[in-house]
């Protein structure tokens, strides 16, 4: 993840001091009592509404947005700000879960990117809700659906994975943004320019 964006997130460390039970959230996750929380250490304490562990990557990239010194570890501000982070995003889900399925489905999604100002053709979103799915019917609280497209089953995330993609589409956008200085949509880039941008932002 690009530093530039974890730095727009620095207000929820600047905030005042999380109460006791937050303090708490934190011990319980400190396993080795370091002081400091680490990747390993932020996976175990992660869990979606269903118990199952957030995904690595997600872990990773929330990780990377919080641990702005670049020591390799979380301190105690650090994470109260990240479990801010993941409780501001708790609620998007949950208004944006519509039909309290526990996962977000493709007409749900749409939805919710429009609304974050993000416009993407049915197509493209297929293909990114493709990329971070999770198949309905692989748990007892989702229900199947019809096919979208032809033939393809209902595909949807769960909320590690919404995560994970809603800020990895934001990043990208914001940089292309950046790129796009006549704000008409379009860009002309090289391939080592394309290269610069996605491995700067990703």
């Amino acid at each position: 993840m690009a530093y530039n964006y974890a730095q727009q997130h620095t207000q929820y460390q600047a905030q005042t001091t999380p109460d006791s039970l937050l303090a708490s959230y934190f011990a319980a996750v400190d396993v080795d009592r370091s002081g400091s929380i680490t990747t390993k250490e932020l996976k175990q304490g992660l869990k979606n509404g269903d118990w199952t562990p957030f995904n690595d990557d997600t872990v990773q990239l929330l990780f990377n947005l919080f641990d702005t010194d670049r020591s390799g570890c979380i301190g105690y501000h650090e994470f109260a700000g990240l479990w801010r982070y993941i409780e501001d995003w708790r609620r998007v889900f949950i208004q944006v879960d519509r039909n309290k399925s526990g996962a977000i489905e493709m007409s749900e999604l749409k939805q919710a990117l429009v609304s974050f100002g993000f416009s993407v053709s049915d197509p493209l979103l297929y293909k990114i809700i493709k990329k971070y799915e999770i198949r309905h019917g692989s748990s007892a609280s989702l229900k199947h659906h019809q096919p979208y497209g032809h033939g393809h089953n209902e595909v949807a995330v769960n909320f590690d994975n919404f995560v994970q993609m809603c800020v990895t589409i934001r990043t990208l956008t914001d940089a292309f943004r950046k790129v796009d200085s006549d704000h008409d949509g379009w860009i002309q880039i090289g391939y080592e320019g394309l290269l610069s941008l996605l491995v700067t932002n990703m």
